[in-house]
Parts: structure tokens; sequence; C-alpha cells
């Protein structure tokens, strides 16, 4: 009986001290802070796709913070302003330079997944070619210390990832 006491005591202290205090608790549902960023090229189109993956409160939680706006992405009243803040959001931490010249990209749509994840959608057109990728990515870096970003680059089916974990936050691919 003590001796599963002590095991109890022990598993609730590693829980209290292991979950951070969050100044809002609706937030603190999911231990890590991670997102992805999947960008996909294939020189006969000339198109290059860019996904970024996220969960669905981090992102409310930094529009929030952004735009002081308290709207849900799930359902939004007014998708069209909800769709211009992420695009602004992501854009604003997320940059992109291909073969040295940095490049614009557009939000094409967005949706929400069963696994309290966002997939937000963009895209870049007239490409001619990738010979080098380079990516500064910092999204969530002022909400989360522990921030990971998993970055995932094809170019005509080469695949080449990396992980930066906060404060890193560049990466380059060559191919």
């Amino acid at each position: 009986m003590i001796a599963g006491l002590h095991y109890f005591i022990a598993f609730l202290s590693s829980v209290i001290l292991l979950n951070p205090v969050s100044e809002n608790k609706k937030y603190n549902t999911h231990p890590t802070y991670v997102a992805v960023v999947q960008i996909d090229y294939t020189s006969q189109d000339q198109l290059v796709t860019l996904l970024c993956k996220t969960f669905t409160d981090d992102l409310e939680l930094a529009l929030q913070k952004k735009f002081t706006n308290k709207e849900s992405i799930a359902h939004p009243s007014d998708a069209k302003t909800i769709l211009r803040e992420m695009d602004d959001y992501v854009k604003s931490h997320l940059q992109i330079k291909i073969n040295g010249g940095q490049v614009d990209f557009s939000i094409t749509n967005y949706k929400i997944d069963e696994n309290n994840s966002v997939l937000i959608y963009f895209r870049l057109n007239k490409i001619n070619s990738i010979n080098k990728i380079e990516i500064t990515d910092t999204v969530f870096y002022e909400l989360y210390d522990s921030q990971i970003q998993i970055i995932y680059v094809t170019v005509d089916g080469n695949r080449k990832s990396d992980k930066l974990r906060n404060p890193a936050s560049k990466v380059a691919f060559d191919f």
C-alpha cells in the first residue's frame, strides 16, 4: 500500500512538473509543439506546392496574438478574414529562396483534419528549376521556446528533410 502511494506521488509530481502552465489552459492540449512544412516541385509542371501543417489550437493562439481576433478556425464567422490572417501570419514567419531569389507564395485553401491539425495550402507558379532552396521558418517561435519545425522538400521525386528546434530557423537543400 505505501509503495503504491509512493509510485502515485512520483507519477503525480512528474505530471505537474512536466506539464507547463499556460496563460490560457485551452491551448495546453498537446505536449509537443511541432509544425510541418512540405514543399513539392515537379519540373514538368513548373509548379511548387507548399503545405503547412500545424496544431489548430497553436495557430488560433498565434492569430489571436497577432490580430487580437478570437475567431475559430474550424467555424469562422468570416472565412475570408481567417484565410487572409493565416496567409499573413505564415508569410511573416516563413521565407523561401529558390536558386538565391526570394519567392512569394499564395494561399489557396485550408482544412481541419481529425487530429486537431490544420493543413494550409499554398502555391508558387512558374519556377523553371530548383537547384537550391533555402527556408527560414519561425512559425510559433514567439509562442513556444520548445517549438520544432519539420521540413520536407521534394524536387522531381528527390526528397530531403531536416528538423529545426527553436531558436534555429534556417535550412538549405541542394538538388
